[in-house]
């Protein structure tokens, strides 16, 4: 399935990148990112719409790159 991204400019310390991807008659599927620093935002991102009942699914990642490899034992050291 091809998937047509669009990106909202995010701020610099968005703390989690949020992909939606929606259904569409004529692209077959939208998916289209979001830079958010709280999960919470993510609510109001998809009330905003398009509607809700047109997508498909959500995928969210964690976007920051400065503890990259870090685990959970290293972690419990910090």
């Amino acid at each position: 399935m091809d998937a047509q991204t669009k990106s909202r400019p995010r701020a610099e310390t968005a703390r989690w990148k949020a992909t939606i991807y929606y259904r569409s008659d004529d692209l077959g599927f939208v998916d289209v990112e979001h830079g958010i620093e709280e999960l919470e935002e993510l609510q109001d991102i998809v009330e905003r719409g398009p509607d809700w009942n047109a997508i498909d699914k959500i995928v969210v990642t964690l976007d920051r790159k400065a503890c990259e490899g870090l685990t959970i034992e290293q972690a419990a050291e910090l």
